[in-house]
């Protein structure tokens, strides 16, 4: 499998590689993609001449992908791509679809505020326009991955109330095997967003249970089903226990555009909170599509 790794000479791209090893397991193969500005400061200020400029730059990549390649452990192959673009979230997505990669890769970015995990500038683009999935990591979930020896354990997709679920769970599903990884499908169910006069807590979370494992039987899977139920979707996602080495799963909002990705504003909250790496999959996307 090939995975294309956002690579940033700082620690969210240490995050970056660090969940794409763990991702593709012993055997995978990563493109280190380091993107650059179309114009920067040097071309302006120095416009019809070099002025060294290209060695400077050669000689700062050539720093960068040393400092990359390094963080990659035996058993994984991998190569820098360093281009020039007009934006970052475009020219990584032309990056990921010129090689076949399974996913594109990003570190994570702490907020000061309150501690919650929130995307940068590119992630977010990333998350609203890709036709693959993308990956992130975070500080909190690298440490997961160091306690699972920088392993998968499991996979967790994520699912709501509404239909249209088939193809992240099935995606899911297939990348997990593809490792021989255990699968955990999960509805969240959120009590400030049931309508008025429903059925009891108890109740609902029973018929939200064999909604699931339906859906799992139809599908012909192997899975832990569970509903976590909290006052709040964010209540909901604290009822959950996560192992070290897991990698959450969502699918795309059903307003998204059939193989691009639009996040939610469920999958949103989920993201700011979550413990573990997130991969968020394009609306119908296959994975056999793949190269």
């Amino acid at each position: 499998m090939r995975w294309l790794v956002g690579y940033t000479a700082d620690d969210r791209g240490a995050e970056a590689v660090a969940l794409a090893c763990a991702l593709g397991g012993p055997g995978a193969h990563l493109d280190l993609a380091i993107v650059l500005p179309e114009h920067t400061p040097f071309s302006a200020v120095y416009p019809g001449t070099d002025h060294g400029y290209s060695s400077v730059l050669a000689d700062q990549v050539d720093a960068w992908a040393e400092e990359a390649l390094a963080l990659v452990p035996e058993g994984v192959t991998a190569r820098v791509m360093a281009r020039a673009v007009s934006s970052p979230a475009e020219g990584l997505i032309a990056m990921a679809e010129e090689t076949g990669a399974q996913a594109i890769v990003l570190g994570g970015r702490k907020r000061h505020v309150a501690g919650f995990f929130a995307p940068g500038a590119v992630a977010s683009a990333l998350l609203h326009s890709s036709p693959i999935p993308v990956a992130m990591g975070s500080p909190e979930a690298v440490a997961s991955l160091e306690q699972a020896q920088g392993r998968l354990e499991r996979y967790t997709v994520l699912v709501g109330n509404r239909p249209g679920h088939k193809s992240v769970v099935r995606f899911a599903a297939e990348s997990a095997a593809a490792q021989g990884l255990p699968l955990r499908v999960v509805s969240l169910l959120a009590q400030d967003e049931l309508p008025t006069g429903s059925a009891s807590v108890p109740e609902l979370v029973a018929a939200e249970r064999a909604r699931v494992a339906e859906l799992v039987s139809v599908l012909g899977i192997e899975a832990e089903v569970t509903v976590a139920s909290g006052d709040s979707i964010d209540d909901a996602v604290a009822e959950l226990t996560w192992k070290p080495g897991e990698v959450a799963v969502v699918g795309s909002s059903r307003l998204a555009r059939k193989r691009r990705l639009f996040l939610g504003a469920t999958a949103q909250r989920v993201l700011r909170t979550l413990p573990v790496p997130l991969m968020v999959v394009p609306k119908s996307y296959k994975i056999s599509t793949q190269s």
